[in-house]
């Protein structure tokens, strides 16, 4: 069984929208009706099986190692946009914090070099998702198209669930790129609370320079919560990683006993 795990550089960063299009759009067997992490197994047999969990960044390292038949796609979207989104859960409060993408983006550099993982940028999936679909496909060869990625609200019947985190039900489009804009305030609480992201901006191209930061500068900063918690305790990141090399050792004896029945 080949398995597409969609991860994503945290909360709010398009992994579900991206499940929904390949699900439609692709030939695949058996896909999440929503979240299912890496650790899911399916009770009835796929050829190919979709899953997502955009927090999954914690745990996929040891698996993608041993595992030739796993697949990760990684959704990378401008964090500023991502945690001034809001979820249908809880309208009321911000949802995510920079608290993922501090953790995430050192991993990020270090797993891109890995050729079944694939980093999608959000940006360019909402703008030019056709474009987005051909890369997926040149570097998952088993994929077959059945719709285009622009067409697939034509053809989707997502879940519940899915429905409440897309917020409505639409054709893929880029109106939300930039609109971190009109939550200044937001932007420079997390910054006092996490630090400067300017020299990854700059690194994938969201940003030239430093000079966006002057924006900021007369703003007073967002007092208010976020739905999750602000910063990731020792105890949250155990509990997260726990299973990252059971999971791998699983796998790679999986994999074993298929070698040894075709010697």
């Amino acid at each position: 069984m080949k398995q597409i795990h969609i991860v994503g550089t945290g909360p709010r960063t398009g992994t579900t929208l991206l499940a929904e299009a390949m699900s439609t759009c692709f030939n695949i067997d058996l896909s999440t009706e929503h979240e299912d992490n890496l650790f899911f197994r399916p009770k009835t047999h796929a050829d190919i099986l979709l899953t997502k969990h955009p927090a999954d960044l914690f745990v996929i390292w040891p698996s993608l190692l041993v595992d030739p038949e796993l697949f990760v796609i990684c959704l990378i979207r401008d964090p500023r946009d991502s945690i001034v989104s809001k979820h249908n859960k809880n309208k009321s409060v911000y949802w995510s914090t920079l608290r993922y993408w501090q953790y995430f983006y050192p991993l990020l550099k270090k797993y891109k070099k890995h050729a079944r993982f694939i980093p999608v940028i959000y940006e360019e999936f909402v703008s030019e998702p056709d474009k987005v679909q051909q890369q997926i496909q040149s570097q998952i060869s088993c994929l077959q198209s059945r719709h285009r990625f622009s067409e697939y609200h034509l053809h989707a019947t997502p879940s519940e669930e899915s429905k409440q985190a897309l917020k409505e039900f639409r054709p893929i489009d880029a109106k939300g790129i930039g609109n971190w804009k009109q939550h200044l305030p937001r932007i420079k609480q997390q910054i006092q609370l996490h630090g400067d992201i300017t020299p990854s901006l700059i690194e994938l191209g969201y940003e030239p320079n430093h000079e966006w930061l002057k924006m900021l500068k007369e703003v007073e900063p967002y007092q208010g919560k976020s739905h999750v918690e602000e910063y990731f305790s020792s105890d949250e990141i155990k509990n997260r990683t726990r299973f990252k090399y059971k999971e791998a050792l699983k796998r790679f004896l999986a994999s074993k006993k298929i070698i040894d029945r075709l010697v």
